[in-house]
Formats: C-alpha cells, structure tokens, sequence
C-alpha cells in the first residue's frame, strides 16, 4: 500500500462528504477527488495486477468476480439502508424499472438525472468503477503492452473527442456525462498509462532525485492550487471542469506519492499519520455512505437539537437560562453529517467489508491453489 495515496483518499473523500453537505467553496475538489479516485484504481490496478500478455476466459471470469464482489454486496447494503431509512420517514416511492437497473449497477448507463441519481445517488460511482474493472484485463492485455508513444497518441485521441463532446454542453448533459462510465474511463486508463510510465518517469532528472519528497509535494500543491484558481477566474473552463482540467494535478499527485514511497516529505508524512490512514482505509464507505448519514440527521438528530437546543428552549433548562448553543443547527450541517458519515462508514467496514475481503480472498486463494 502506498500510503500518501491512501492519505490523499481520506482527504478527498472527507471534502466530497463537506461540499454535498453544504461547506461552500470544496466544488472544485470535488471534481478533483472523482478523478483522483479513477485515476488512482487505474494506477494502482496496474502496479499490482498485470496480465503478463495473456488472459484466458478463466483468468478474466477471476479478475472479474473478484473485484464484482467488493462492489456488489456493499452497493446492496448501502442501497438497503438508504431505502429503510427513507421508508421509516414515510417518503420511499419505488420504481418497478429503475430498481433493478440500480441494484444491478447499471444505472450510470442512462443519461437520465432521476436514473444515475436513484436511490443513493453517490452509487453511481460504483456502476462506474464496475465498468473499469470489467474493461481491466482487456486493457492490460492489449493497451498495456503497447510503446508508450502508441499510449499517448490514444489518450491524445480520446481526450480530444472528450474535449470536443464537453464543450458547449449545458449543466444537465454535463452532469450526465460526468458519470458515464465510457466517458470516465478515459481517467482510468490515464491512471494505467502513468503506471506503465514509471520506468520513463524515474529517469526523469528533475523527479525523485532529493533526499524527501518535500519540494515535489509543495509543486503538486501549487499546481492543483493554480488549477483551482483558474477555474474560478477563467469562466470559460466549465465545459471541462468536470474532469479534463484535473488531470494533470491528479496524475502529479500519484507520481510523486510513488516516487517518494517510503521517503516522504513533511506533507506526505502528514497524509501517512495514523489517522489519515485510518480514514484512508474506510473512505470507500464514507463516500457511499454520505447520503445515509444525511438521512440520519435530518430526520434522527436535526429534529431533537431543534427541540432541545440550539436557539430553542430545553425542558431541562431553568427559567432566565441561556442556552449555551444560540446557532442553527442546520448552519452547522456538515459538522454533524461528517462524524455520522465516518462513526457508519466504520461499522460498515469493520462488521461487513473487511470480513467478506477476507472471505473472498480466501475463497479465490484456494480456487487458484486448486484445494
């Protein structure tokens, strides 16, 4: 495990849940972190599954079953929590078409809001992440082995179309290309091409020669710091600040956290401090989980602290007291979505992720032993 990447999945993860919950100015890392996480499944794919110029329909049916079963089981809980807590609060409407498509995750598919945003709407990555890993092992078998200038005249050819479809789009279409697994794709396989790169990259005189990584971390910084703030003064860049601007600052992030693997500057022992990488290891569920946790406290704990505090009379108070806490509690939202979010992020990892990792691994381990 490459730790400052598992530290950069915290972060990213932690500013997705703040912006959908309302902290102002977190948009742009936002798309940022999508991408990063695409990117970075490509990436990591790459450095640790290669196909070796072979695959046979055995080897492909493992790869896939495999990694299906990370995302299915997870998606089927997730989708049976969020579903029981809109039930319990009298606003679960089923579609008898939409479902199915949901629950087989192949909702990202359509270009409709109400399909790829069904249910809990943050499933949509997964349906999207389903559709990377099944085109993997093609991948690896026929892009992979291929001259890396070969590599870049593709990705030239696919970002130019991308490019060309974004621009000019309106706000809808744009969302609905945003997950579309074809068009997302595009920052997977930019994730495989970094990998294959390496070896190139490492030759490079201006990458990973000093001691730390101190001064690649305060570039990749000012680069993803310069990116943001282009966005915000060039309006002009909307049609691709979904993805295409974030590229390069994401790819720089997994080049330097593999070229300082191990030896990393202050900013990378930072992302590897203990409680990045807790959070780095659950940020799967915090991501998925984010729209459960909204449930909880707009209809569990939002009612009760409106009841009973913050700005409003407790039955336990005395008469002439003050209430300590005079602010709404709904201009503190994200600050009691967040730890909700990550208190079941955990449970869920703890009780359920982990234990059927281990099983299915174990399971594979002896298939592929022949015990």
């Amino acid at each position: 495990m490459i730790k400052t990447i598992n530290g950069w999945r915290a972060v990213f993860a932690l500013l997705i849940v703040l912006f959908h919950v309302g902290v102002a100015g977190l948009e742009e890392m936002t798309w940022a972190g999508v991408s990063f996480f695409l990117m970075a499944s490509g990436f990591l794919l790459s450095l640790k599954h290669q196909f070796n110029g072979s695959l046979d329909v055995a080897g492909y049916s493992r790869f896939a079953c495999r990694h299906a079963l990370k995302l299915y089981p997870l998606h089927w809980l997730t989708l049976l929590m969020w579903t029981v807590a809109v039930a319990l609060v009298g606003k679960l409407v089923l579609d008898p078409v939409v479902l199915p498509l949901n629950a087989a995750l192949l909702h990202s598919w359509s270009l409709t809001h109400a399909v790829y945003f069904s249910y809990n709407k943050f499933s949509w990555f997964l349906s999207t992440l389903l559709f990377c890993y099944l085109c993997y092992p093609l991948l690896a078998r026929w892009y992979t082995p291929l001259q890396l200038r070969s590599k870049l005249a593709i990705l030239a050819v696919l970002v130019a179309i991308d490019i060309a479809i974004l621009a000019g789009t309106d706000d809808y279409s744009r969302t609905a290309l945003y997950v579309f697994p074809p068009v997302r794709i595009i920052d997977f396989v930019i994730g495989m091409t970094l990998a294959s790169a390496m070896g190139h990259i490492r030759r490079l005189p201006v990458l990973g020669q000093s001691k730390d990584g101190t001064d690649a971390e305060l570039v990749t910084l000012a680069v993803l710091s310069v990116v943001v703030f282009s966005y915000r003064a060039y309006p002009w860049l909307l049609p691709w600040s979904d993805a295409v601007i974030w590229w390069l600052p994401v790819a720089l992030i997994l080049v330097v956290s593999l070229l300082y693997d191990r030896r990393e500057g202050f900013i990378g022992k930072v992302l590897s401090s203990r409680p990045l990488q807790w959070l780095g290891n659950i940020s799967f569920e915090i991501f998925i989980l984010q729209g459960v946790a909204a449930l909880v406290f707009n209809y569990v704990l939002a009612p009760m602290l409106a009841h009973w505090g913050f700005g409003h009379p407790s039955p336990f108070d005395q008469p002439g007291q003050t209430d300590l806490f005079s602010m709404s509690p709904y201009e503190l939202i994200a600050w009691f979505i967040l730890p909700i979010d990550i208190l079941l992020a955990w449970i869920v990892n703890r009780v359920f992720t982990r234990p059927l990792g281990h099983l299915v691994d174990r399971c594979f381990n002896r298939q592929c032993s022949g015990k």
